[in-house]
């Protein structure tokens, strides 16, 4: 019966959460907190003995955790996919074996291009909302990363500079 409890609250957060996030109340900062609050709850409640409402509300941590984490994830991924093709399958042996070569510091016009997903080319306004809508996806107070921003600042700059 306390499982039951449990799922039904599940259902109910995240029933309540869905629905925050369709009226723009719940960003990913706020999720990301929220995900992060519900699994230390939830833990407690382990530890005071309350496996069903541990368990919903552990559930629904994980849940609004995963919906946040993978944007940072997606886009290093993506970007490993277009340099180095390979990386996936030689990411568990050695990696200077496999071909990988660290990065030699200055960004390349075309790791810009890569990075904010545009074509070779593009203009001054196509470089500006590439940029923009990255970062109100991957700044670090929508739940990415301060690496990820800066990457975007930087391929951003490369672009601009070839327009000046």
């Amino acid at each position: 019966m306390p499982v039951l409890v449990g799922l039904a609250a599940l259902l109910l957060l995240l029933w309540v959460a869905k629905r925050s996030r369709q009226s723009g109340m719940l960003d990913a900062s706020r999720q990301y907190a929220g995900g992060v609050l519900a699994l230390v709850v939830a833990f407690v409640l382990l530890l005071r003995g309350d496996l069903g409402l541990s368990v919903g509300l552990g559930l629904f941590g994980i849940c609004l955790l995963a919906e946040v984490l993978p944007w940072p994830l997606n886009l290093l991924a993506g970007y490993l996919d277009r340099g180095n093709a390979g990386w996936r399958e030689h990411a568990q042996g050695d990696a200077n074996s496999a071909g990988w070569r660290p990065a030699s510091g200055k960004m390349t016009e075309q790791e810009a291009y890569q990075i904010l997903g545009i074509a070779p080319g593009a203009s001054l306004d196509e470089i500006t909302r590439a940029h923009r809508s990255l970062m109100k996806k991957l700044h670090p107070d929508q739940g990415g990363t301060t690496y990820l921003a800066a990457r975007i600042n930087e391929a951003k700059d490369v672009l601009l500079r070839r327009h000046r």
